[in-house]
């Protein structure tokens, strides 16, 4: 019998390897493509909210950040109302490659969903949502026992 933990990680890797061929030509380093497309998606975004929608933490948030503010895609801005948050928005090297990227992201959605039905691919997404709620909750439990 296969594994879904293998199967997550090959399809992981190959769709990370799609992302790296089609975008060969952006500064932004594998793994790191999906939160430069959520602050494209959400310019604005707090760090903090960056996280929690990509169900990462902060440290690899930040490293992310970091990365692209050194390339020059994103920038900080303080919060107005709250000096402590930082809001993220693209720079203008950033709005020049956004639509490649948002494009890269939309082809791999029909390729990952391509030959499946509407009822297969509902089925798909819930099945991989109890998955990350078994998971998440487990990260939960983890962290919560080493305070």
């Amino acid at each position: 019998m296969e594994s879904i933990g293998k199967l997550n990680a090959a399809i992981y890797r190959n769709l990370q390897s799609i992302i790296n061929a089609k975008l060969i030509d952006i500064s932004i380093q594998s793994g790191q493509h999906d939160f430069f497309y959520v602050i494209s998606k959400n310019e604005g975004i707090s760090q903090k909210e960056l996280s929690e929608f990509l169900l990462v933490g902060k440290s690899t948030t930040a490293k992310a950040v970091k990365h692209m503010m050194q390339n020059g895609y994103i920038r900080k801005e303080k919060d107005e109302k709250d000096r402590r948050i930082d809001r993220l928005y693209l720079t203008e090297a950033g709005r020049e490659i956004a639509p490649s990227l948002q494009n890269t992201f939309h082809e791999l959605v029909s390729i990952t969903t391509k030959n499946l039905s509407e009822t297969e691919v509902e089925q798909v997404l819930m099945l991989l949502n109890k998955i990350l709620k078994n998971v998440t909750d487990e990260k939960m439990d983890l962290v919560s026992n080493t305070d």
